[in-house]
């Protein structure tokens, strides 16, 4: 087993220690695991907006980048706001991950957490501010980006799924209000009906891609705390 921890210290002579980054990979016969608490950092993970005209950016009130964590809560993590007025609106976060088996299946499976602002059973304008605000996991061979208006990535349309990318949840979390104004944590673990199934490139690369597709047309603002990715090879 092999474990690349944040540090520079020699933690026991099981571990390997390569470096100050950040990153968590776990790797055994059976599993690679991919850690990143964005507390330290942005980690190269990547941001990007899809299904919006760019020409009318400055409408949508894109924002993101490392930002101290709202009230009640300590650190700082990777915020991604915008104001959907497109009724169709991705924000996403995506990073290539290396290393892998060249042109082998894997199983895909992901724990995330953030911070949501919005209650459940809230209303809004064309929908729910938080189960109007699906949450998705996807993976592509390229770098998934927007081309024209829409992400070059079959992600699905909202509450559908894509050919590439799984609809694992959404926006609301118990414990917040409709108000928005006081932020809760989520955790979303993947089910195995949510897993992703794909093929690494020749290299042994893919890039996996993380994001909300909202309904609501109105401002969502969402910090993300930390991501583990889990592969199984298959």
């Amino acid at each position: 087993m092999k474990l690349l921890l944040n540090g520079c210290a020699l933690i026991a002579s099981l571990i390997l220690v390569t470096g100050c980054n950040t990153e968590l990979k776990l790797s055994g016969p059976q599993v690679d695991k991919f850690s990143y608490e964005f507390n330290h950092g942005q980690q190269n993970w990547q941001v990007g907006f899809s299904d919006y005209p760019v020409e009318h950016a400055e409408i949508y009130e894109l924002q993101h980048g490392i930002r101290p964590l709202p009230t009640g809560f300590q650190g700082q993590g990777l915020m991604i706001s915008g104001h959907n007025r497109s009724d169709d609106l991705f924000m996403f976060m995506k990073r290539r991950i290396t290393g892998l088996s060249p042109s082998t299946r894997y199983k895909a499976s992901l724990k995330l957490n953030f911070l949501s602002n919005i209650g459940l059973d809230c209303m809004g304008i064309g929908g729910s501010p938080g189960e109007a605000v699906f949450v998705k996991f996807g993976y592509a061979e390229q770098e998934p980006k927007q081309a024209d208006y829409y992400l070059n990535v079959p992600k699905g349309y909202q509450s559908e799924d894509g050919t590439q990318a799984k609809v694992i949840g959404h926006f609301a979390t118990p414990g917040a209000t409709c108000d928005a104004d006081r932020y809760q944590s989520k955790t979303i673990v993947t089910t195995p009906q949510q897993a992703l199934e794909l093929t690494t490139n020749a290299d042994g690369s893919i890039w996996f891609f993380i994001g909300t597709d909202s309904g609501f047309e109105g401002l969502t603002t969402i910090y993300y705390r930390s991501v583990e990715l889990i592969l199984t090879p298959r």
